[in-house]
């Protein structure tokens, strides 16, 4: 199970708008500066933020993003659905005819990817850009 490039670069940009964001906005350079992004990747990555509701630019001298809620309302999960990053580990699509196996059946081990999958989400869930912000380790009882 990995994440995309494109998840990991949005979480990771708005956990450094968490971060650094509480005396004004922060603009793409800053955060690509910072953590080694390309500039025109967050744009296009800023893009899908802004219009899901998770960011707001700020145009002008000192301009730059900030988040369009508070740091412990936003999910890391509902980052990557933002950008349009589904999370899974089956190889059958949900809710097509064929499942993993070219067939309408699905294979032996479907049940446990889709059972991992499920525990993934609720873990993203479960963390804001404030606990990554804040350099909270996040611990699960296993």
């Amino acid at each position: 199970m990995k994440l995309t490039a494109k998840a990991r670069i949005a979480v990771t940009a708005l956990a450094d708008i968490a971060a650094y964001g509480g005396l004004g906005p922060v603009s793409l350079a800053d955060i690509g500066s910072r953590h080694r992004m390309s500039v025109p990747f967050l744009e296009q990555t800023f893009g899908k933020l802004r219009k899901a509701g998770l960011v707001e630019s700020r145009r002008g001298a000192g301009g730059g993003y900030v988040l369009a809620h508070p740091a412990k309302a936003i999910t890391v999960a509902s980052v990557v659905r933002a950008i349009d990053e589904e999370i899974r580990s089956t190889a059958c699509r949900p809710g097509a005819a064929k499942g993993c196996t070219g067939t309408s059946a699905h294979c032996l081990t479907h049940g446990l990817w889709h059972d991992l999958d499920r525990m993934i989400e609720g873990y993203l869930e479960g963390v804001t850009l404030a606990d990554i912000a804040d350099g909270v380790k996040v611990v699960t009882d296993a």
